[in-house]
């Protein structure tokens, strides 16, 4: 059990994490040891009916945490050349909790959102808050195009941009796998700008010198994103957060590129996680409604 703490610690998992799935295995090691099955071997099959006795007293949230929990014990396993499979990859259970998406940006307010964003509202003069709203703009389009987060914003380096080849690189956080990202071609013209010219005037005005795209002399993102946030909501009272726009922004790469693809741009390790974006059943059932009650 120490080796697979190690494995989940290395993957960056928190403590209370590592302490979960941890439990999660015990179960699953003693179910194996009652049915005296060897853990390290069992198959698919036998799998399924350790799944049935979880399913039997537990919500099916629950019986998913301890499929994510086996996912990572097997692959630990695999990685010590105990197996050469995941026989729990892709196996979730249906019936939890869907996620509730409400009042989500389309693709054309998410663009209204970065074009409406204005940098030419402050005074010639004064080139450092000029330079901070360029700086801000270039976060808008992080933001409204590639879905970022604040935790994503705190580990960019300005080598993570590559303007020749137009993306960026994202790099893994606790919850999510790093990723490449295309770039729109005006945000490529608007980061060649910024870090030639206005990156050199921030880092000199807050006396911060290192490799970030966006330094801060404080370890909070929340700082920029904040009075960012307060200004996109004047644009769109639809918008609330950082976690509201991602989901936007996903949601509508669903509707342009295939599952798989959706699950690498958004970082997501497991592809449930992206499957809870789809939206085709509320929607769906929005269109039965507006069909036979007209009026509601």
């Amino acid at each position: 059990m120490k080796n697979y703490q190690t494995y989940l610690k290395q993957l960056r998992k928190s403590q209370k994490t590592v302490e979960a799935y941890s439990i999660n295995i015990e179960k699953l090691q003693k179910w194996c040891a009652s049915k005296q099955i060897e853990t390290e071997t069992i198959n698919y099959k036998q799998l399924l009916k350790y799944v049935a006795t979880l399913k039997a007293n537990n919500q099916a949230n629950t019986v998913n945490n301890h499929l994510t929990a086996i996912r990572h014990y097997l692959n630990h396993l695999i990685e010590q050349g105990y197996r050469t499979e995941n026989i729990a990859e892709g196996m979730t259970i249906r019936g939890g909790t869907k996620k509730v998406l409400q009042n989500l940006l389309d693709a054309d307010e998410l663009e209204d959102l970065y074009y409406s964003y204005e940098t030419n509202t402050h005074k010639k003069e004064n080139f450092y808050f000029e330079a901070t709203a360029k700086r801000n703009k270039v976060i808008v389009g992080l933001l409204v195009y590639q879905g970022l987060v604040s935790n994503n914003f705190n580990r960019l380096k300005v080598d993570d941009i590559n303007l020749q080849r137009g993306s960026i690189y994202v790099a893994s956080t606790l919850r999510n796998a790093p990723r490449k990202i295309q770039l729109k071609p005006w945000q490529i013209l608007q980061l060649k700008e910024y870090i030639e010219e206005v990156l050199p005037i921030i880092r000199k005005h807050i006396n911060v010198y290192d490799e970030r795209l966006f330094p801060l002399n404080t370890p909070q993102f929340s700082v920029l994103l904040f009075p960012i946030f307060n200004k996109l909501k004047s644009y769109n009272r639809k918008v609330t957060n950082n976690g509201h726009l991602r989901a936007s922004v996903i949601v509508n790469w669903l509707k342009q590129y295939n599952i798989r693809e959706v699950q690498e741009m958004a970082g997501h390790r497991h592809i449930c996680s992206t499957e809870s974006y789809k939206q085709d059943d509320l929607e769906n059932l929005q269109k039965i409604i507006k069909a036979f009650h007209p009026l509601s």
